[in-house]
């Protein structure tokens, strides 16, 4: 008996969550319901056969129904629990007396019985959810609480299915596990690619280890979702040595937002889930114009011109549209500064003569030597003069460039001339002149 005192002392002082640890299943194959209230223990039994529940010292027993107890047995530390019941142990007596709630239910007698499933088409919600029926007996599992109030477990069924996730640079299948509450209709986020869908038991044979056979639909789902991760790709120009470059910034982590200098050439790739997607339309505005419009799955566009752009990207089939996405680009304004020396020693410092520029997209550059003799000729602004003439090094000392380049801000039809006080020069059109030095110097 002291050993029971003791136990009764420890559930007073560590509050109600202890006495309900007075009650136990010590016989049959149960668990209890995670979640509940107004009792204290829910217990569900694979089958009551043998089942048994005890308490740690003997107690009067009571069943409860419609908030009424009655007084069944007593003086005993166990019972034989019933379908659908509910029971109240009354443990000691006095200030020492601890009282615990439990409703039984036996889910055998409960269980689901799913014979199929199938897709139901629904017009008006299929592009971001799909619609899925049960032919099947959806018995409830209910229990009371002690004041007599009906409640219902939920149950829940798990539905896997196959659709596409996008992994940063390709679409990829994706098993898609939801656990949804049983009803005879349910529906899931409708699938990128064509799939079946699979129920299996509800949580509670799942934690009961009762096998269930899964329920498959008879015919594949075919997709109607549509969805997109568009990404842009900036053609590298210039040579094929490390003076190659994008003419773009820093690349963002989102490809939402791109800034660069013209003529910047980027591919736009709109990776949607084809085959499901089948129309493609991008649009190029410039401010509020639009000035381009293709169809095809992916494109080139070079914006060679000063200014802020929106690409806008729509996907398409003949049932859902993805949600729009815009890519934001920004050309800069033309920037060409000269030097005026150049070391080409073979040290890989300022060996070649080369302009510093921004957004030109037209360029010359010719070299004279100081009798006026052309030496080196270009046209492509990422590229110079590495101080050879012939393929033999040139003289150190003086040379002369003359420069002529449009930027992406130019005026259409901007002429070249130079620029004076009284005749300035037109924004983004440059003719320079002047000096150049080749050093030679030591390489160290």
């Amino acid at each position: 008996m002291k050993k029971y005192i003791l136990i009764l002392l420890l559930s007073v002082v560590t509050g109600w969550g202890g006495a309900q640890n007075l009650i136990s299943v010590t016989s049959g194959k149960a668990i209890e319901a995670e979640q509940h209230s107004g009792v204290d223990h829910v217990f569900i039994f694979s089958d009551l056969t043998n089942a048994e529940i005890s308490s740690e010292a003997d107690a009067t027993w009571y069943k409860f129904a419609e908030g009424v107890r009655t007084e069944f047995q007593s003086g005993t530390n166990y019972l034989y629990p019933e379908d659908n019941t509910g029971y109240i142990a009354v443990i000691g007596s006095g200030e020492d007396m601890v009282e615990v709630s439990f409703w039984v239910i036996d889910y055998s007698k409960h269980r689901l019985d799913i014979r199929s499933m199938e897709v139901v088409p629904d017009p008006e919600t299929r592009c971001e959810r799909t619609r899925l029926r049960l032919d099947a007996d959806l018995p409830e599992l209910t229990y009371q609480t002690v004041d007599g109030r009906h409640r219902t477990l939920d149950r829940t069924c798990t539905i896997t299915y196959t659709s596409l996730s996008w992994n940063g640079e390709q679409w990829q299948d994706s098993l898609c596990v939801d656990n949804l509450s049983v009803h005879r209709e349910m529906s899931v986020g409708a699938p990128l690619r064509n799939t079946f869908f699979t129920i299996g038991a509800d949580q509670f044979a799942a934690q009961l280890g009762i096998e269930v056979d899964s329920v498959a639909t008879n015919e594949v789902y075919e997709a109607v979702a549509v969805a997109c991760h568009p990404t842009t790709v900036t053609t590298i120009r210039g040579d094929e040595s490390e003076n190659q470059h994008t003419n773009e910034v820093e690349r963002p982590a989102e490809v939402t937002q791109l800034q660069g200098s013209a003529p910047l050439e980027i591919l736009f790739r709109a990776n949607a889930n084809a085959p499901v997607a089948q129309y493609y339309q991008w649009r190029i505005y410039k401010g509020s114009q639009l000035i381009v419009q293709r169809t095809d799955e992916q494109h080139r566009y070079v914006f060679d011109q000063y200014g802020e752009y929106r690409v806008v990207l729509v996907v398409s089939n003949d049932f859902c549209e993805a949600d729009s996405v815009t890519i934001d680009v920004s050309v800069s304004l033309s920037q060409l500064l000269v030097p005026n020396v150049f070391t080409p020693n073979g040290d890989g410092r300022n060996d070649e003569f080369r302009v510093t520029y921004r957004s030109i997209i037209e360029f010359e550059c010719w070299i004279y030597n100081r009798w006026g003799h052309l030496v080196y000729h270009w046209t492509d602004p990422a590229k110079g003069w590495d101080g050879t003439i012939n393929g033999r090094p040139a003289a150190e000392g003086a040379y002369f460039y003359v420069i002529r380049a449009k930027g992406a801000d130019a005026e259409a039809g901007g002429k070249y001339h130079r620029a004076t006080t009284r005749n300035p020069a037109t924004i983004g059109i440059y003719q320079l002149s002047g000096d150049i030095n080749l050093i030679r110097g030591n390489r160290k």
